[in-house]
């Protein structure tokens, strides 16, 4: 087993159809290629760890560089795995659509991914730098570069 971590800025008119779509497509590429992780969409980026065979998960990650939704796509990570981190997780965002209040709904999505980041210190180099970057994210440490 495998794994990397890559960060990505979003194209700047992604919408929720564009994040959906992604998600449907990605649910059903990595259960037919036994493919785990978990991808975060948050304040205009993407980060996200895959967990697979080698080959595979490369083969994903440059189609991911070619998908046109996705800009500046840098590879933080990539090395041997010694277990899998994520099985069942898919893709976390924060949809405005889905709340009254955007800012409440923001602050609760942000105060739930740092509370997820706490819990998985002492998985591997990339699962640790995913969530450290994820934590960065919802604390405005990170900000896009176009």
């Amino acid at each position: 087993m495998h794994e990397l971590t890559y960060t990505s800025i979003a194209e700047k008119n992604i919408n929720t159809k564009d994040l959906n779509d992604i998600l449907n497509k990605a649910t059903e590429f990595n259960e037919k290629h036994s493919i785990t992780g978990c991808l975060v969409y948050h304040n205009g980026q993407f980060v996200q760890t895959l967990h697979g065979d080698k080959k595979t998960i490369f083969g994903l990650f440059e189609k991911i560089k070619l998908d046109s939704r996705h800009t500046n796509v840098n590879l933080v990570w990539e090395g041997p795995a010694e277990k899998e981190v994520f099985r069942g997780w898919h893709m976390a965002y924060y949809s405005p659509d889905n709340s009254v209040s955007n800012d409440e709904g923001i602050v609760e999505f942000e105060r739930n991914l740092v509370t997820l980041a706490s819990f998985y210190k002492a998985d591997s180099a990339s699962v640790r730098i995913f969530w450290s970057i994820v934590k960065d994210l919802c604390m405005d440490e990170a900000s896009p570069t176009v």
